[in-house]
Formats: C-alpha cells, structure tokens, sequence
C-alpha cells in the first residue's frame, strides 16, 4: 500500500528535523569547545613545562662546568701534596711541608666555597615556584574544572535526543481507535452474525479491545 502523499512530511517528521538541527549544532558547539579550551590550557601548561627546563639549564651548566673546575682544583692540590710528602720524606724539613700543608688548606677553603655556591644557585632547579609535578596537577585541575562545563552542555545535548525518543503513540492514533469503538461499527462488521463470538472476532477486526465477559462467551 503507498504512503499517503500527507504522510511524507507530517508536524512529527518536521519537529524531529528541527530538534535534530538543534541537536547537531549543540554537539558541534560541544566539540568546538573543548577543542579550544583543551588548546588553549594545553599551550600555557606546554610553556610553562619548557620555561622549568629552561629556567634551571642555565644554573644545571654552570654548576656542572663549576664542579668541573673544582675536581680539578682538587686533583692539583692532591698532587701538590703528595710531591710534598715525598720531598719532606727525602729532607725531612717540616718547615716547607707545613707552609704547603697551609697553602693546600687555604685552597680547599676557597673550593669548599665555590662549592657552598653552586648548591646555593641549584635551590632554584631543586625548590622551584612550580615543579613538573605541580604543573600537570595544575593542568588537569583546569581541565577537570572545564569539564563541568561541558558536561552541563553534553546533558543538554542528551535531554534533546531523550526528548525526541518519545515512544508513545501519538494521540491522534488512539482518538481515532476511540471512535471507532464507540461508533458501534463492529456490528457493521459483525453483519449476520451477531452472536457473541461474531461480535468479539468484529471487534478484534476493528482493534476494539474486548470486555472480560465478552472473553469468557
């Protein structure tokens, strides 16, 4: 049986169109936000994680070309020394021993400084403002504050689908079928047979739904 040409674009139909239009450009506006949230606290979290590494090579090189010079002080110092304890050991003069004990003392003590100020320059990199650690926790802190948003608009988007998912049968439908069954037409159908039987299979013809004592005949 063709479809009535009516039936091709009902208020039903319509409706449905317009709340889907509805709801695609929800969900497009859904994934155009989180796409420039997500962009955007991505590149300051990705700045702020490069500006860590570089705010602590400065300090990590010269700490690391400072320990180079100061091993190497000590290496010299311990050659002195021994070179001392050798030639004190062939002339047995203490004098010149301590003097170079004393100079090699001296020494170590300005090393031992130098030392002191590398750790001092390396606080920064050990204690910084913002660790790597803290700027992930920070980063998806920020996304997970975001996402409340979206989340109050993906329930939005849902509640249009749920919406239109509307099951029940349209009112029209059971108008009509009321007023077939009060129209007394299952006689009509009936025809001759108006005994109970040739009325409850009329009825069943017409969709009336029958009484239980109509059932039990």
């Amino acid at each position: 049986m063709r479809t009535p040409n009516w039936l091709n674009m009902g208020n039903e139909e319509r409706a449905a169109k317009s709340s889907l239009k509805e709801a695609q450009l929800l969900a497009s506006a859904i994934s155009s936000t989180i796409k420039i949230d997500f962009k955007r606290e991505f590149k300051i979290f990705e700045a702020n994680l490069i500006a860590r590494v570089e705010n602590g090579e400065h300090a990590l090189i010269n700490a690391a070309r400072s320990k180079d010079a100061i091993i190497a002080g000590v290496v010299v110092l311990r050659k002195q020394l021994d070179k001392a304890q050798r030639k004190f050991s062939r002339s047995n003069d203490s004098n010149e021993l301590k003097e170079i004990l004393l100079e090699i003392a001296e020494e170590l003590s300005r090393l031992k400084v130098i030392n002191a100020k590398v750790a001092e320059s390396l606080y920064s990199v050990i204690n910084p403002v913002h660790s790597a650690v803290d700027l992930v926790e920070k980063f998806t802190l920020t996304m997970q504050m975001n996402s409340a948003v979206w989340e109050s608009d993906a329930r939005n988007l849902d509640a249009n689908l749920f919406e239109l998912s509307n099951d029940s049968s349209p009112s029209e439908m059971g108008d009509l079928q009321n007023y077939i069954t009060t129209q007394g037409y299952d006689v009509l159908i009936a025809g001759d047979d108006r005994s109970a039987k040739g009325i409850r299979i009329a009825k069943e013809k017409l969709g009336i739904q029958s009484s239980s004592s109509e059932e039990s005949e």
